[in-house]
């Protein structure tokens, strides 16, 4: 099980370490893990009474689309998906999705091979929709590296979350609003990246994200609301002697329009 889940895992989502040395594949569902099969009712991930989402024909999505256009005639590539920012910070990036977890770790938006990578969702979520989307993005100390996630180590610092405490996550459709809940650096395992609960196991899954927070958000949350991950290595020297650290930004969708 545990070597299943070492395959599925960004090894290296930290750019000092070449691509080449990256341990992460998701090319299907069926072999992401065997864990996750086995503890799952096959619960559906959409809700059924989704009360957060406007219904499409009540609202103008064309400027949502536009956008979405534009961004993707900009890296002439119809796998840019949404955009994902965080306001009043520097992050604001396109997020793309592939059919697996691994192109995007080596190819920039515009599919030109880079180390930087993207930022990109996984293949498994459907964007702003779903009970939990988990998107990807390297992070890296080196000045000259150009990579957007960098911007969540500031997450470490209370105050900085203080300011900072909301996601926006932008598609076709219309607007994510995400207010975090949980701010964490992972060492132990990477049941994190898990999609598919039976009701007693979502609830628990929930609860670890929640009590596992570096500090209290005073942030709730419960069975019906929906997830956003992002997922990045931690540079923060207190977790440097752990081989595998994995710094997650948890948010609950409080808003959808």
């Amino acid at each position: 099980m545990k070597t299943i889940l070492k395959r599925i895992i960004i090894g290296a989502l930290a750019v000092s370490v070449p691509v080449g040395g990256t341990i992460f594949y998701l090319s299907t569902q069926s072999n992401s893990n065997e864990k996750e099969k086995n503890n799952s009712s096959e619960v559906d991930n959409k809700k059924d009474d989704d009360v957060n989402r406007i219904p499409t024909d009540a609202k103008d999505t064309s400027s949502h689309k536009e956008r979405i256009e534009l961004f993707r005639d900009s890296y002439d590539n119809k796998e840019v998906v949404a955009v994902l920012s965080i306001p009043n910070s520097s992050l604001d990036v396109a997020v793309v999705q592939h059919e697996d977890n691994e192109y995007y770790l080596n190819h920039d938006a515009d599919k030109t091979e880079k180390i930087e990578g993207s930022v990109f969702l996984d293949y498994r979520s459907d964007v702003n929709s779903g009970r939990k989307n988990i998107i990807y993005g390297h992070n890296g100390n080196e000045d000259y590296m150009n990579v957007p996630f960098a911007e969540l180590e500031k997450y470490y610092d209370k105050s900085y979350f203080n300011n900072h405490q909301f996601i926006k996550l932008e598609d076709e459709e219309g607007v994510g609003t995400y207010q975090i809940f949980s701010v964490y650096v992972e060492t132990n395992g990477l049941d994190y990246m898990l999609m598919n609960f039976d009701k007693e196991g979502w609830i628990e899954h929930l609860s670890y994200l929640k009590n596992n927070s570096l500090y209290n958000t005073n942030v709730d949350v419960d069975a019906s609301d929906e997830l956003l991950i992002l997922q990045t290595c931690s540079h923060n020297e207190d977790y440097a002697k752990y081989k595998d650290k994995y710094l997650l930004v948890v948010a609950k969708r409080v808003r959808y329009e």
